[in-house]
């Protein structure tokens, strides 16, 4: 049983630990073209995704507000009863607004508010003339919208306001002004938060909820003041004792600068503050807000916060931050990972508190990255606004890119760069070659068109994409190329255009020159789905030149496919055969198929490597010749090849081995040079990748034939690092360590990597002293529940319940999730949907999600989402924190185990059997494309890698092997073939939705 439990289990807990919750992040957030960010920044998902999908909106129905009538300034004031029995909010609103075209009727949103309709009042901002409200047109229930009638129009040019009294319910949904709940010292604290992103200002206050319909606000909040303390977006400039309401006060905060109304943000709470050293930021107030017990975990985040809003977003930007103060507060119950209101920026827990002691070098990091993103919005996103949502990918694209030098200029060890490619790029890579892909940008209107939006697409390619056009240009040129976008946009939105116009005017300036212009580059990879993989053959030559050719990568390519497009791209080729010399270029038009290279550095029998470092957004597969080349100077000196192209080589085979463009043969040729890898980036790029074959091969009658091999390739890498830390070990040696530990331990089953983790675990259990390794901690918790029985995961539940470090909490909660008693599995998923349990409402997908990793809680998760679906739908749909995409997002996280017919018959029936909520779910429908793609990857490829394996041994025993560190630890063979095929013959461990999803089950929460 143990053999069985780890093989397939830690699974669920490691590799995340090297990719280290980096995401990502939907997070658990976990849906499938989620990006990998998605529980950093849920809120874009849950906001858009969710929230504006309501049950009550027609398909096809235009939500957008008409223009007649545009808002110049709100006063709004709040005052929110935080008290069981009566969570409400009263509301009192004035709008300025400009009429734009005569009008007898002002159209704005509003959701789940009572109206005063005897309150309306809308009178002429000059004379206070009053106009005669006819009726109030009230369609929240259908569009989220209101309509005031008038008797007489509104004039074209002129001012109005208009005011309005209302009531708002303080939900517990995670959206809009909501409540949230912890306990200090065993007594049940509330506070009262907001989340607007994205339409949900309306169910704080009437509003003109759309991104290019900015404003000022200035906010009024009402609070007790024996407790508790309010604020806002602004700094405090008044405060005042409520008439008639003895202890209850108003705080007024200054005006705000023109913003979008998702930006809004208030607070009311019993937090404290740690206030930032002003020598940071000076001029600016910083302050990090959190519960009083949580205070001692606010120290990192005051002091890196700071550094990078202005020291490195100002000095990249070089543009100040326009607002005196920056308040950045820790939510217990927060859909989001965080969100970029301007100057109060909301996280939840575990993404802004950090315990030196306790908490993970990943989760140190998590915290760096996700602050880096959301400072980065403060110009990005908050100072120049999208347009509208189809160009989402101009906030989140950028804010993504960001995070990484954002991150590197606090934390230089880190080694940002490296990562970059095996956790934004590898990742959308898989899902970007899926048919079901879609564009950075098209054009959305309805909530259903919307949805599409929010994913990796946005995101990772987005940072993709503008890293690899701040390549072509040059660093310096894309810099203050960005500068003078930001600056003619400032307070403003923008469409893509705008910000290709400014690079492409700053290119001038520099001389810089380009085939095309950057608006014809760039739109090649933002206009059309996919990204291509580039064909080079060389000549062999006196000339040594090469042709390259391109065409679109797919990992599947369904024979009845009725798209026509000709996929074509302008793309940047970069080349070399030597590392430390610059490297060489050349453009392949997005007009043409292939180019002629005349010449390449080096002479025809030099090895050559395109795409230089990755910068580019393509794939590279060449001649048998050149490959070779390759392959022999990986096992001769692979430090000759960098780190970041050594990743790029093993994780492009892989994938074209899948995609049938090379055999596997010629990608498995290239692992052989593992046994001599120690660094971060190649292994985390072949481990991702080869764990995919992994779980293909889990309970297959040739699977031990492929764990010796893997046994062969891990055992050097786990004794380089070792389990035990050292004092002197580098970020990036953590992250080593844990892909070592990952494979031995619950992959190759390797004796002194189990032992240490039982026993490590078991002295935990018997002393709180002898705590887990923080870098260590989820794995060997993993490793201890699958291998145990009740007591095991009793006490890692209780260790989850009662943890008091929310980074650890997340660590615990995916921990437990890896045991193989089907009740207890059960029990958890009744938790899930249970309201009061201890599955707190935003980790509830986190928990599915890793049960369905699970290779027996996969079948125990399917069953459960079948007999139980309208209590689960019913649960998750009075939460829109989750709403109406939570049914498609824990269908898609039981898709990438399925590789079996069987198996894919039964998803078919789920997904047929709910076609409202499942028929047109992009996220399914790319599930299911995963899906029947497994099921073929068994038929195409199974039997060439076991002739590989089979050739491997026999070359094994007639020629020497390559020296290695000789082994310290002992092995058990594998017995999981026949273990399983006894004991669970219907649970056949699936295939993973490629090597990114990989990440998606063990790196977010």
């Amino acid at each position: 049983m143990r053999v069985v439990v780890l093989f397939g289990l830690l699974l669920i807990a490691a590799i995340g630990m090297a990719v280290e919750e980096l995401k990502t992040e939907e997070g658990g957030r976990w849906w499938y073209a989620p990006s990998r960010k998605a529980p950093l920044y849920e809120h874009k998902y849950q906001g858009i995704r969710n929230q504006l999908v309501r049950a009550a909106a027609r398909q096809g129905e235009d939500m957008r507000l008409p223009t007649d009538v545009l808002p110049t300034s709100y006063t709004i004031r709040l005052l929110p009863f935080i008290e069981v029995g009566n969570f409400t909010t009263d509301g009192y609103i004035e709008i300025l607004v400009e009429c734009k075209k005569a009008t007898s009727s002002i159209s704005m949103n509003a959701a789940a508010l009572t109206i005063d309709t005897e309150s309306i009042t809308v009178v002429d901002n000059e004379n206070n003339t009053p106009f005669e409200v006819v009726s109030l047109i009230d369609q929240q229930t259908e569009r989220e919208i209101i309509t005031i009638n008038l008797k007489t129009s509104l004039v074209d040019g002129k001012t109005y306001k208009i005011s309005m009294k209302f009531v708002s319910i303080l939900n517990d949904e995670l959206r809009g002004f909501y409540r949230s709940t912890y306990e200090e010292n065993g007594v049940t604290k509330y506070l009262a938060i907001s989340q607007m992103e994205a339409p949900d200002a309306r169910r704080a206050f009437p509003c003109f909820d759309e991104p290019n319909m900015k404003a000022v606000f200035t906010i009024i909040v009402g609070y007790k003041n024996d407790t508790m303390s309010a604020i806002s977006n602004m700094p405090v400039n008044k405060t005042e004792p409520i008439e008639n309401m003895p202890g209850y006060m108003w705080n007024h905060f200054d005006p705000s600068v023109k913003m979008s109304s998702y930006l809004v943000a208030m607070m009311v709470s019993e937090f404290v503050s740690e206030t930032s050293n002003s020598s940071f930021s000076p001029g600016i107030v910083y302050k990090i807000w959190a519960r009083p017990s949580f205070r001692n975990q606010t120290a990192y985040s005051a002091d890196i916060g700071p550094k990078i809003l202005t020291d490195y977003a100002k000095n990249y930007f070089l543009i100040d931050f326009p607002l005196p103060k920056m308040d950045m507060a820790a939510i217990p119950d927060f859909a989001a990972g965080a969100m970029e209101n301007w100057g109060l920026v909301t996280y939840r827990e575990a993404d802004l508190l950090y315990d030196p002691k306790r908490s993970s070098a990943s989760a140190k990091q998590r915290v760096a990255a996700i602050i880096a993103h959301e400072l980065a919005h403060q110009w990005f996103g908050d100072y120049v606004t999208m347009d509208w949502w189809n160009v989402l990918w101009l906030n989140e694209g950028f804010a993504s890119y960001m995070e990484y030098p954002g991150t590197e200029y606090v934390e230089p060890g880190f080694e940002m760069n490296e990562q970059f490619t095996v956790t934004d790029l590898h990742y959308v890579f898989g899902i970007d070659a899926l048919e079901s892909s879609r564009p950075i940008d098209f054009q959305v209107n309805t909530p259903d068109e919307i949805n599409q939006m929010f994913d990796a697409i946005s995101y990772e390619k987005g940072s993709c994409i503008i890293r690899m056009c701040a390549n072509f240009l040059g660093e310096p040129v894309f810099r203050r190329g960005v500068t003078r976008y930001l600056n003619a946009h400032a307070y403003g939105n923008t469409v893509q255009q705008d910000l290709w116009k400014a690079l492409q005017e700053q290119a001038g300036i520099d001389k810089i020159v380009l085939p095309d212009t950057v608006e014809k580059i760039m739109e090649t990879w933002t206009r059309q789905m996919g990204f291509p993989v580039i064909n080079v053959t060389r000549s062999y030559n006196a000339n040594n030149g090469a042709t390259a050719s391109q065409q679109r990568f797919l990992l599947r390519k369904n024979p009845n496919s009725t798209d026509t497009n000709v996929y074509k791209w302008w793309v940047p080729l970069t080349y070399t055969n030597n590392f430390s010399a610059p490297a060489e270029s050349s453009w392949l038009p997005g007009s043409a198929e292939s180019i002629q290279i005349s010449r390449l550095p080096g002479s025809s029998s030099d090895w050559i490597i395109f795409n230089v470092g990755q910068e580019g957004y393509y794939r590279v597969i060449y001649d048998e010749r050149n490959l070779n080349m390759i392959r022999e100077q990986l096992m001769k000196s692979h430090t000759v090849i960098s780190k970041k192209n050594r990743a790029q080589i093993l994780d492009d085979y892989l994938n074209m081995a899948r995609a049938n463009l090379t055999s596997y043969v010629s990608a498995m040729e290239l692992t052989r040079y593992l046994t001599n890898e120690h660094d971060y980036a190649p292994w985390t790029a072949a481990s991702v990748a080869l764990d995919y074959i992994d779980v293909m091969f889990y309970g297959l009658l040739d699977e031990k034939d492929w764990k010796d091999y893997m046994t062969g390739l891990v055992i050097p890498l786990y004794n380089h690092v070792k389990y035990t830390e050292s004092a002197s070990d580098v970020h990036l040696t953590v992250f080593t360590r844990s892909q070592a530990v990952y494979w031995a331990c619950g992959k190759l089953n390797i004796s002194d990597c189990v032992q240490n983790a039982d026993r490590d675990y078991h002295a935990w259990m018997a002393n709180d002293a002898n705590e887990l390794s923080p870098n260590l901690r989820r794995l060997i918790s993993c490793t201890a529940i699958a291998d145990g029985s009740r007591p095991e995961w009793k006490f890692g539940f209780d260790k989850y319940v009662n943890s008091t470090l929310p980074n650890e909490k997340t660590e615990l909660l995916r921990a437990i999730t890896c045991t193989v008693n089907v009740t207890i599995l059960n029990e958890m998923l009744v938790m899930m949907i249970t309201n009061n349990s201890d599955i707190r409402l935003q980790d509830a997908s986190t928990l599915f999600s890793n049960i369905a990793a699970n290779p027996v809680g996969h079948q125990v998760a399917m069953d459960f989402l079948t007999n139980r679906w309208n209590e689960t739908s019913a649960y998750f749909g009075g939460f829109q924190g989750f709403g109406g995409g939570t049914m498609a997002r824990l269908f898609r996280s039981l898709c990438n185990r399925v590789n079996t017919q069987a198996k894919l018959n039964q998803l078919k029936k789920l997904r047929s059997d709910h076609p409202a909520e499942l028929g047109s779910s992009k996220s399914v429908s790319q599930g299911m494309e995963v899906a029947e793609a497994n099921v073929l990857w068994v038929q195409q490829h199974y039997d060439t890698i076991v002739n590989w394996l089979k050739s491997q041994q026999s070359a094994a025993t007639t020629q020497p092997t390559v020296a290695t560190t000789p082994s310290t630890v002992a092995t058990t063979p594998s017995t999981a073939s026949s273990v399983y095929l006894d004991n669970f013959s219907t649970l056949i461990m699936v295939v993973l939705a490629g090597f990114w999803s990989l990440t998606r089950f063990c790196s977010f929460p």
